[in-house]
C-alpha cells in the first residue's frame, strides 16, 4: 500500500475510539458488527481497548441477524444496542430486520460506514484504496431506509462524536421509540479524536400523559355501553401497562381481544381474556377501545356494530406513519397506556354495579364458548399425524414458567399454548418481515442470560433467519437456545391468503398450492450440528413431550443449542 494511505495509530486515538467510548459512557453493553473496508479505525480501536473498556464487540455474520439481535435485546430490556454495518451493501442487507424494528417501535442505533470521499493520496487519512470504493458510493445512502428510522445523520467532524451519539441514542429511546441511523465516512472514522466519558447531554423524554377531558369522555362512552370491547396488540410491551389493563378489565367486566399480539397483553387465564379474533364479537360491541393496536380488525371482512363508538388510545393513535389507515374513531387519545389506563379506570369509578354484574355474566358465557371451541380442536389434535400445531402449542405451553421466554415466529398457535406471564412472550413485528425469530431469540438470551429461551419458528421463516449465521452466534457467544422448527413444508400464510382470495380456485384443487411449498425439505436438524448443536427430527405426536423435555434439559444442563425439527400438518 502507498505510504500516504497508511495511518500510524500506535500512540493516537481516532474517531473509532471516541465512538466506542461514547457508547460505553451511555451504557451500551454490546457492539454488534458486520465489518467491511470502512472498519479499520474501529478495528484498531477495539484492538487497543482493554477488556473492561466495552462495549463488548461481537462479530455477527449476517446483517439481518445483527439487527434482529438488537431487536430481541431491546424488547426484553427496553434498552438499545449499537449495530454497525458495511456502507450501503451492509445497510441494504439489514433493511428487512430494520422494518420489523421500526414498526414495533424498538430502540436501536444502526451505524454504517460510508464510502471515502477522497480519491487521491495526501488529502485525508482513510482515502479510497479499493476498487469497490467507487461502485459502493451513493448520492444518498440513508435514503434507502429513511422511512424506517426516526432520525438519520452523517457524522461529519471528529469533534461532533459525543453530540451526535448522544442525540442518536436519546431520540431512539424517546417516545415513540424506534431505530436511528448514523453513517460515518472512513476519513472521519480515521480522524484523530479524544475519547470522552462525560455524562450524556440529554435524557430521553418521559411517558406521554393523556388529556383529562379525553379520558373523561372515554369513560362516559365505556360506562354507557352495554357490550364494550377492548382490542389490543402491543400494550404488553410494558408489563406495567399489561397489569393496568388486567385491573381495568376485571374491575369493569370489559372483555379483551388480543389481536395478533406482539407481546402478552393479558394472560389467557384472565377472566376477561375473551379471544384472539375480533370478528366473532365485533357485531355485538357498541363501544370499542382500540388500545395500542394498529389493526383492531379487518374492515373488508369483520362486521362492526353500526352505531359502535370507537376509541383509539396509543402514543400515536392515528398511526400517522402508515400511508393509509381509515378505522373510525370518535376519540383519539395520544398517550402512553402506563399513564392512561389508571386514569381511565379512576374516571369510570362511578359506574353502576348492576351493569358490571350483567356484563360479567355475558363475558363468562362468551368466554366459555370460545374455550370449548379451542378444547375441541385440542382433543382432536392429540393423536393426529402429522403432528397437529395445536398439540405442539399445548406441549410448548407446558414448558413455560417464570424463567422461560418464548419467541414465537409463525411457530406456536397462541390459543393452545396457555400464555399467562406478561414480559415472557414475544411475537413478530406487524410488518411481517420473516427471519426475525432466530436473531431475536439470540438478543433475548444476551439480555437475560439465565433464562431459558425457546424460539418457535416456521420452516419458511427459518430460511429467512440466516440460520448458519444465527447458529454460529449461539455457539460463539455461549447463547444456548431451544429452536423448534414448525415444519409444514412451506409458507402457511401464503396458502391461507390464497384460500381466502380464491376459495374455489384452481390452486386449491391440487395437492400443492404453487409457490408455497418447500419440498424436498432440508434436514434442518443437521444444520445446527455443523455449529456444535444437537438436532432431532420429531414426527410422532406421542414422542413430542419427551423430545421437548430432553431438549430443555440439554440446553439447561449442557448449555448447548438444540433444534427440534417438528413435522406438522398444514392445519392451524
Amino acid at each position: 500500500m502507498n505510504d500516504n494511505l497508511q495511518v500510524t495509530a500506535a500512540t493516537t486515538t481516532n474517531v473509532g475510539h471516541a465512538i466506542l467510548a461514547r457508547l460505553r459512557a451511555a451504557g451500551i453493553e454490546y457492539f454488534l458488527a458486520n465489518a467491511g473496508t470502512d472498519f479499520p479505525p474501529i478495528i484498531e480501536a477495539i484492538a487497543q481497548a482493554g477488556e473492561d473498556d466495552g462495549p463488548q464487540a461481537l462479530v455477527i455474520p449476517h446483517e439481518n441477524v445483527a439487527v434482529s439481535m438488537a431487536h430481541g435485546y431491546a424488547m426484553v430490556t427496553g434498552k438499545p444496542l449499537a449495530v454497525m454495518l458495511h456502507v450501503n451493501v451492509g445497510t441494504s442487507n439489514a433493511i428487512c430486520a430494520l422494518t420489523n424494528a421500526y414498526r414495533t417501535n424498538v430502540p436501536l442505533l444502526l451505524m454504517a460506514g460510508r464510502t471515502p470521499w477522497t480519491e487521491h493520496a495526501g488529502l485525508a487519512a482513510g482515502t479510497r484504496s479499493r476498487h469497490i470504493h467507487w461502485a459502493q458510493e451513493m448520492f444518498d445512502q440513508a435514503g434507502m431506509l429513511r422511512e424506517l428510522v426516526k432520525w438519520d445523520y452523517e457524522l461529519r467532524a471528529a469533534g461532533e462524536v459525543d453530540m451526535v451519539i448522544d442525540r442518536a441514542l436519546t431520540i431512539s429511546q424517546s417516545d415513540i421509540q424506534g431505530p436511528v441511523y448514523l453513517s460515518i465516512p472512513r476519513e472521519v472514522l480515521a480522524s484523530p479524536a479524544v475519547p470522552s466519558s462525560a455524562p450524556r447531554r440529554a435524557a430521553p423524554t418521559g411517558i406521554a400523559h393523556p388529556d383529562p377531558d379525553q379520558i373523561a369522555r372515554a369513560a362516559e362512552i365505556l360506562m354507557a355501553a352495554e357490550n364494550p370491547l377492548i382490542i389490543t396488540a402491543d400494550v404488553g410491551k410494558s408489563p406495567a401497562a399489561a397489569g393496568h389493563l388486567a385491573e381495568l378489565a376485571e374491575r369493569y367486566a370489559i372483555p379483551v381481544i388480543t389481536h395478533v399480539p406482539r407481546y402478552l397483553c393479558l394472560p389467557t387465564d384472565h377472566s376477561m381474556h375473551l379471544d384472539y379474533e375480533p370478528s366473532p364479537h365485533l357485531a355485538q360491541a357498541d363501544a370499542v377501545l382500540a388500545l395500542d393496536c394498529d389493526v383492531p380488525w379487518i374492515p373488508a371482512t369483520d362486521p362492526v356494530h353500526p352505531s359502535a363508538k370507537v376509541i383509539h388510545l396509543a402514543q400515536d393513535p392515528l398511526f400517522s406513519r402508515y400511508p393509509i389507515r381509515s378505522f373510525p374513531s370518535v376519540l383519539s387519545i395520544a398517550a402512553d397506556a402506563v399513564a392512561a389506563l389508571p386514569s381511565l379506570s379512576e374516571a369510570m369509578a362511578g359506574m353502576d354495579g348492576e351493569k358490571i354484574t350483567a356484563r360479567r355474566s355475558r363475558v363468562a358465557e362468551a368466554r366459555a364458548e370460545v374455550r370449548d371451541k379451542w378444547q375441541g380442536v385440542r382433543d382432536k389434535a392429540r393423536q393426529a399425524e402429522p403432528i397437529h400445531p395445536a398439540w405442539l402449542a399445548q406441549c410448548v405451553g407446558e414448558l413455560l414458567d417464570d424463567e422461560t421466554i418464548l419467541v414465537n415466529e409463525m411457530g406456536v398457535a397462541a390459543p393452545h399454548a396457555d400464555l399467562t406471564r406478561p414480559g415472557r412472550y414475544y411475537g413478530p413485528s406487524p410488518a411481517g418481515g420473516l427471519g426475525w425469530g432466530m436473531g431475536a431469540a439470540l438478543g433475548a438470551k444476551l439480555a437475560a442470560p439465565d433464562d431459558m429461551i425457546i424460539a418457535a419458528i416456521g420452516d419458511g421463516s427459518y430460511f429467512f433467519g440466516n440460520p448458519m449465521a444465527a447458529h454460529y452466534c449461539a455457539r460463539a457467544y455461549d447463547l444456548p437456545i431451544l429452536f423448534i422448527i414448525v415444519n409444514n413444508h412451506g409458507w402457511g400464510a401464503v396458502r391461507r391468503a390464497t384460500k381466502a382470495m380464491y376459495p374455489d380456485g384452481k390452486a386449491l384443487t391440487g395437492n400443492d398450492i404453487p409457490l408455497s411449498r418447500i419440498d424436498p425439505a432440508p434436514d434442518y436438524e443437521m444444520i445446527i450440528e455443523s455449529c456444535g448443536g444437537y438436532g432431532e427430527r420429531v414426527t410422532d405426536p406421542d414422542a413430542l413431550p419427551d423430545a421437548l423435555a430432553r431438549a430443555v434439559k440439554m440446553v439447561k444442563e449442557e448449555r448447548r443449542q438444540v433444534l427440534l425439527n417438528v413435522i406438522v400438518s398444514e392445519v392451524v
